[in-house]
């Protein structure tokens, strides 16, 4: 039996599977809320408490670099986290962290038509040996998936969120200029991210794009408000010019980013959008304003034409690439 753990700030998701080949099976699943534990083996112990079988191996995937087996996330409030320690306190013998955005696309080579959602079709004639993995949530994490010739794959975390961002047009162009003033260096996660969307909005109501609805005020107003849900929202329902403009200008970086990335790593084994952004805002990810940006690429405007998108639906996507790098794991 092995353990995948999908670990967040807010919430910590952990399930059991039994494993036939690729085929899992879970046997128990379980959510916890993470700030009510004094530690990540806490919440383990109590989950595999009753539990008699043997837990082979346990992979937790965890928003964050992992150097030497040690993740030091700013989104945990346990401090570091040891693989080594972990596996010793929970009696466990094969027991891994991994970057958030290995275990999502560690799910990827595994999910089924009905898991995905067909953003952009892309061409026959293509070569497949590498996928790029997108997933803007709270920051914008990226993986590139590279596969062998006889089907195996491996997942190469990647911090290409943290790049420069490089305006295509005008207004973008005084985006840069005004959050250059604020943080001095502007990477495209300060712009398509969970938290880069209220930089966009506050960007253009400081210049004077368009005048604030008072709803929209409102609802922003009390502290500790999540911006980005209430811009999210107002852009969606298109009842505030300001919060439409702002998830077109989202939408339309994140789709150049995928589109770059593609030509960087000659990704044409297709774009997969993971996070938990993308399905709550999937009708302004079909759109012509992403589709433009994502393939407008110049002489080279083929490749990425020819390269299709997906929107992963599985919410937990992260959680069963876990547990297929923990199957992995317990054959050695």
């Amino acid at each position: 039996m092995i353990l995948a753990c999908d670990a967040g700030g807010t919430k910590t998701i952990l399930a059991l599977y039994d494993y036939d080949n690729d085929k899992l099976t879970e046997v128990k699943y379980e959510k916890f809320s993470s700030r009510e534990y004094n530690s990540f083996q806490e919440i383990i112990s109590e989950f595999l408490s009753g539990i008699n079988t043997p837990i082979t191996a346990g992979v937790a995937g965890i928003a964050g670099p992992i150097v030497d087996g040690i993740c030091r996330s700013t989104n945990l409030s346990w401090g570091d986290l040891d693989e080594r320690v972990i596996g010793k306190d929970t009696g466990i013998p094969r027991f891994k962290l991994v970057n958030d955005l290995v275990a999502t696309a560690s799910a990827v080579p595994f999910l089924k038509n009905d898991d995905l959602d067909v953003v952009h079709k892309g061409g026959a004639e293509r070569v497949k040996e590498r996928v790029f993995v997108i997933a803007p949530g709270t920051g914008l994490g990226n993986a590139l998936i590279v596969y062998s010739e006889d089907g195996d794959f491996q997942v190469i975390p990647s911090e290409a969120g943290h790049m420069d961002f490089a305006p295509r047009n005008d207004l973008e162009a005084e985006m840069l200029a005004y959050l250059s003033k604020k943080y001095k260096r502007v990477s495209i996660e300060r712009i398509a991210s969970g938290l880069g969307i209220p930089n966009i909005y506050e960007f253009l109501v400081n210049t004077g794009y368009a005048k604030v609805t008072d709803a929209v005020a409102a609802e922003l107003q009390p502290e500790g408000t999540d911006a980005s849900a209430v811009i999210s929202k107002y852009g969606m329902a298109g009842t505030d010019p300001v919060c439409v403009k702002a998830m077109e200008l989202f939408v339309a970086v994140l789709a150049a980013h995928a589109g770059n990335m593609v030509l960087a790593l000659t990704a044409q084994g297709g774009v997969y959008l993971g996070g938990g952004i993308p399905p709550k805002i999937s009708s302004l990810i079909h759109t012509e304003n992403f589709i433009s940006a994502y393939t407008a690429k110049g002489r080279l405007s083929y490749l990425v034409e020819n390269t299709p998108v997906y929107m992963i639906k599985d919410s937990e996507a992260a959680l069963h690439g876990a547990a297929h790098i923990a199957r992995k794991l317990s054959l050695f």
